[in-house]
């Protein structure tokens, strides 16, 4: 009976640590979705201020003269917790899924350019706005 135990006791606690992320990934994805919560709402504030800017639908895209970029969170349904994959849509229709190296890069490089934009916004001036916008 001690054995039997012993047994269920094991293969419990694989199960229990195959489950659970080994590197914390799971934390650092929470961290990436926060992020782009706070990024979506400054693009949110921005877009009522200009059309360069769009927030719909969990997408962020910016206009640019040359086409547009934008940024997606999309819900993973596959996996019982919740859990964001992070892609990168092109005005030519490419659909680029972003790792978590990648994912930081992006909200880094948005949260940079959306921040120059509504310091600009703030002084009115339209020629800078769109010099920053298409430097993405």
């Amino acid at each position: 009976m001690k054995k039997l135990f012993l047994l269920l006791f094991v293969l419990g606690a694989g199960l229990t640590a195959q489950a659970q992320p080994s590197d914390n990934s799971g934390q650092d994805w929470a961290e990436s979705n926060a992020q782009f919560t706070d990024l979506y709402s400054l693009a949110t504030e921005i877009s009522k201020k200009t059309d360069k800017v769009i927030a719909n639908g969990n997408v962020i895209s910016i206009v640019k003269e040359n086409g547009t970029t934008s940024f997606q969170r999309k819900r993973d349904t596959s996996v019982p917790v919740e859990f964001y994959d992070f892609i990168l849509l092109t005005s030519t229709g490419r659909r680029i899924p972003l790792n978590k190296g990648q994912t930081e890069k992006v909200i880094e490089k948005f949260q940079n350019v959306l921040n120059k934009v509504k310091e600009s916004l703030d002084k009115d001036n339209t020629k800078a706005i769109d010099d920053i916008l298409n430097t993405l």
